[in-house]
């Protein structure tokens, strides 16, 4: 049994915290303590399996009093702390992608991150599509939600919302564009290329990748498009996607057959739906869906236990 650790987790007070909380819940993870950590100093309390713990001003945190320091949902707090805290002989894991680390085992001093969550969704479904042939061509048009951005992308979606109800002027709240009631191009963040270079390093090769944020508070969205070298079934696409370890694949008539990102949510797996493959059975397109929270606070777990 691996021993008991320490544990900082920065960005408390936000949802990402939360569903992190949830999943360290879940999990049999010997934690000896955990330290909520906020920069609201009107922030409160968080719970862990039924215990209630006070959030702690990051500001004052002695960094050294842990093993590790999961930094979640806040980026600006990632890119403020993050390296004190690896500085402080921390093994540091940012969720926020507001560090430029690496993928890789938590390690004393160092700071490692995991793959875009997009990354995660769209080479889980490319790998279940390789089982039955090579591919020529794959295609990915994104929707992400603004949690993607943090607690301050929620805020400033829903203020946003308030203000176009009551016919005030929008403010930006840093977009180029408002968010609320509109469809947000997000190539000059650099998404595209991070996801690009992640795919790669998988052996996953894309020909085409759009990423743009839709006024949904939770859960992301990707439409997929494959050709395959060799012909496929029908019968044959579903059966890869259902054996697939990270995917569900989701069946059914009516309602019942179409998932939604709010479905999604609080799921471990990347919904599978709207399968259509061409008549020659080379091209196939499919909608992926995911709780963009979830599924990277299960995997921050996992690597707490390696620490």
């Amino acid at each position: 049994m691996s021993k008991a650790i320490s544990v900082a987790l920065v960005g408390a007070d936000t949802p990402a915290a939360q569903t992190l909380l949830d999943v360290l819940g879940e999990l049999p993870i010997a934690l000896d303590s955990l330290y909520p950590l906020s920069d609201d100093e009107d922030a409160g309390t968080v719970e862990l399996r039924e215990h209630v713990l006070p959030v702690v001003d990051v500001e004052l945190f002695d960094w050294k009093s842990v093993d590790a320091a999961v930094f979640v949902g806040a980026p600006e707090l990632a890119a403020k702390y993050a390296a004190l805290a690896a500085q402080a002989n921390v093994a540091v894991i940012d969720l926020t992608g507001a560090t430029k680390s690496k993928v890789g085992k938590p390690q004393a001093g160092q700071i490692v991150s995991l793959p875009h969550v997009l990354t995660s969704m769209i080479s889980a479904s490319l790998a279940a599509f390789k089982t039955l042939s090579d591919l020529d061509f794959a295609a990915a048009t994104a929707m992400v939600s603004v949690s993607e951005d943090g607690k301050s992308a929620i805020e400033a979606l829903s203020m946003q919302t308030r203000q176009l109800f009551a016919q005030q002027d929008v403010e930006l709240a840093g977009y180029p564009k408002r968010l609320a009631f509109n469809i947000l191009p997000t190539a000059q963040r650099g998404e595209e290329e991070r996801i690009y270079s992640e795919l790669s390093a998988a052996g996953h090769a894309i020909n085409s990748l759009t990423v743009s944020r839709v006024p949904v508070f939770f859960g992301h969205a990707v439409s997929l498009a494959v050709q395959f070298a060799k012909p496929q079934t029908r019968e044959s696409v579903e059966a890869a996607l259902s054996a697939a370890p990270a995917l569900y694949y989701l069946q059914g008539s009516g309602a019942a057959g179409i998932a939604t990102p709010q479905d999604a949510i609080g799921g471990d797996k990347v919904w599978v739906n709207q399968l259509q493959l061409s008549e020659d059975g080379k091209s196939a397109t499919v909608w992926l869906v995911a709780d963009n929270a979830r599924l990277p606070a299960r995997a921050a777990a996992l690597l707490l236990a390696l620490v």
